[in-house]
């Protein structure tokens, strides 16, 4: 008996100093409490030492990085028109202390943010018009300035001892009893635009063949005036070779010509009635000179 007695003796030095020893990995943060209070903030991960429980006790958060999805939520643009806005935040925290007094679980402290997270997004989404947030590009646009963030975070640091990384839109789209409406408005804009382009091109069309009509009757014109000319030198040449050939000689001329119109009139069932002087065949009686 006495020596359990000295054994149970001698353990109780080895857990009072095994409670009063605790660790803390690279993934966390700590706060000492005495009875509730804070008494000190650990940040770095290592062997650190305590009084026993329940003189302190220590409460642990994570550290890491985390995503707070904020709920849908409708807001109003600068034009009074409705958008259905997703938000996201990524934040961790950052003063353990300030952490547990203000919020006490990372429960707590999401729905707290996500509220901050509401009402900065809302207060950037009422100073945009609706069609300034529909022609935003994706890749390039942002609809929340650099001011929104930076109030995010300094609030949240300040209320509830969180860093706060980044705060980004998710998704941004139209109620749905404000869709089918909206997409008729948008349909109507996008008709009205394509009848204008079309009405200036038809417009455009036109000025197009009426141009080309003018210029095929120029062409036309010029080219009828070419050939009237033309026309009118061959038949002067043909007018002259014809008097020149008959100066050259008229009686071989004339026969020949008589010979034209024989080889017209008479064929091999012709039958001529003549007078005796009708003389249509004296060319044939002078004969060549």
């Amino acid at each position: 008996m006495g020596s359990l007695r000295l054994a149970a003796i001698g353990l109780v030095p080895l857990l009072v100093a095994s409670a009063s020893v605790f660790t803390l990995d690279a993934r966390e943060v700590a706060v000492v409490t005495s009875f509730g209070a804070p008494v000190r903030t650990i940040l770095e991960p290592g062997l650190y030492v305590r009084a026993p429980w329940p003189l302190h006790e220590v409460v642990r958060f994570d550290a890491r990085a985390r995503v707070l999805e904020v709920a849908p939520t409708e807001l109003l643009t600068a034009d009074k028109k409705n958008l259905v806005v997703e938000a996201f935040a990524i934040w961790r925290v950052a003063d353990p202390q300030r952490f547990l007094e203000a919020v006490g679980s990372p429960e707590a402290a999401e729905a707290q943010l996500g509220d901050l997270v509401t009402s900065r997004v809302a207060a950037a989404i009422g100073k945009v018009e609706l069609q300034d947030v529909l022609t935003i590009d994706a890749t390039t646009g942002d609809l929340l300035p650099g001011a929104v963030r930076t109030d995010v975070a300094g609030t949240a640091a300040e209320r509830f001892g969180v860093e706060v990384l980044d705060v980004r839109l998710r998704h941004v789209g139209l109620p749905l009893q404000n869709e089918q409406s909206i997409y008729e408005r948008m349909r109507a804009e996008r008709l009205r635009i394509a009848n204008a382009y079309r009405s200036e091109g038809e417009e455009q069309a036109t000025t197009i063949r009426a141009k080309a009509d003018r210029e095929a009757a120029e062409i036309l014109a010029n080219a009828e005036r070419e050939a009237a000319f033309v026309d009118a030198k061959a038949a002067s040449d043909a007018a002259r070779r014809y008097a020149e050939a008959y100066r050259a000689d008229p009686a071989l001329y004339e026969l020949l010509g008589a010979l034209d119109s024989y080889d017209k009139v008479i064929d091999a069932d012709t039958v001529l009635v003549l007078s005796s002087d009708a003389g249509f065949f004296d060319a044939l009686d002078r004969g060549p000179p």
